[in-house]
């Protein structure tokens, strides 16, 4: 499901379609729309989808617009990224990322819930393109990965630029959510960096941080196929299926850097070695290369610390594999202070279907004996962090 530009004369117009699953564009009709930015971040978008009277078109309308702003200008300020227009006709330019130089002609989304009055939509990828034929793919989780970590960098900094980032987080977590704020808290960045370009390297740079590029940033012109499908209306994985693949991008992300290998020798050392779900001790020797166990974050995203031993677990590959996948589940059950094991009962339905073989992972359900922790209970999974997770990727917490 993709929120568009129609671009059929004067400004363009945007527009929900497609469908996710079983879900339709038009079955969102008339709900009001909110947008998780991540799992933590969700934006009242105070706009519904609706199909127009006169010309019986679907289009986005918003609700009100003193505090609000559309989507395509909201995500923009949200990422750091350029401001962009509706009129792609007049976006022109060698360099595609510059303020008013390009459009952002669709946003992939998934549905991440719903109600008979509203819909949580999550964009995962932009197409920003301009009128001289140049495209661009931009992913929302690496991109908010990269904000994530300015922040971060800001909180520990007492500069005015690192003011001015801390404002841009504080209007993005704000519950009022006034668009119209969030977006004057990016111009202040770039302005301080005196750019019309994408201000977000510069940023880093002003931080003091190294600018991560996860991907080459190239401008691909529309000929190119593996960027059209990328953008298909339809989508026919299941809103628990697109959960489950997001989860799994953050964590890709989260590892990367020397933040995440710092993480990862933590983890295995805390649990010397000994997979959380198996027991099997599997540690680096002398004769083999690598050791046998995983450090899995817990939230890949997080406003707390990503990187704690906290928010981390040490597993063996094929249960990494499987708590990635959501094949199989941890939990905390507070009345009893134990850790619990089992398999979703969303996951068994799916495996029954495609002859997936579960059994493994049945043998491993159950409390989680005392002695695969840590030693030190300081060290111990965070309830709340597996509370989260579990919500987010399964809608329940146990």
């Amino acid at each position: 499901m993709r929120i568009a530009l129609r671009t059929s004369g004067g400004r363009g117009e945007y527009e929900l379609a497609g469908q996710q699953g079983s879900v339709h564009a038009s079955d969102l009709f008339g709900r009001e729309m909110s947008y998780e930015i991540t799992p933590e971040i969700v934006i009242p978008g105070r706009a519904v989808a609706i199909v127009t009277e006169k010309q019986g078109k679907p289009r986005i309308r918003l609700q009100e617009q003193q505090t609000t702003t559309h989507f395509y200008r909201l995500l923009a300020a949200v990422l750091l990224l350029p401001k962009p227009k509706r009129e792609l006709k007049q976006t022109h330019g060698a360099l595609l990322l510059r303020r008013d130089s390009y459009s952002m002609t669709a946003i992939n989304v998934d549905v991440s819930a719903k109600t008979s009055s509203g819909v949580v939509l999550r964009p995962t990828d932009l197409l920003v393109e301009n009128a001289d034929n140049k495209k661009q793919q931009v992913s929302v989780v690496e991109r908010m990965g990269r904000i994530f970590r300015l922040w971060a960098a800001a909180s520990g900094q007492s500069t005015p630029f690192a003011a001015l980032v801390l404002r841009h987080k504080e209007a993005i977590g704000d519950a009022a959510a006034n668009h119209k704020t969030i977006e004057d808290a990016a111009d202040e960045i770039a302005s301080a960096l005196h750019t019309d370009a994408d201000p977000l390297p510069l940023a880093e740079r002003a931080m003091g941080l190294v600018p991560i590029i996860t991907r080459p940033v190239t401008e691909r012109t529309a000929a190119e196929e593996p960027l059209v499908s990328l953008f298909a209306e339809d989508d026919h994985r299941t809103p628990m299926e697109a959960r489950v693949e997001r989860v799994k991008q953050w964590r890709q992300l989260a590892v990367r850097g020397a933040d995440g290998a710092k993480f990862r020798q933590s983890v295995r050392q805390v649990y010397g070695a000994r997979c959380l779900f198996s027991g099997q001790r599997l540690p680096k020797t002398e004769v083999t290369e690598t050791a046998g166990v995983d450090a899995a974050h817990i939230l890949p995203w997080s406003r707390y610390d990503v990187n704690s031993v906290t928010n981390g677990i040490c597993l063996d590959k094929l249960c990494h594999w499987g708590f990635d996948e959501g094949v199989v589940r941890l939990s905390f059950d507070r009345s009893a202070s134990t850790y619990m094991v089992d398999v979703p009962g969303q996951m068994k339905a799916a495996a029954k279907k495609a002859g997936l073989d579960l059994e493994y992972f049945r043998r491993l359900a159950g409390p989680v004996p005392a002695s695969r922790l840590p030693a030190d209970r300081a060290h111990w999974p965070h309830p709340e962090y597996l509370e989260e997770l579990n919500k987010f990727m399964f809608g329940s917490s146990a």
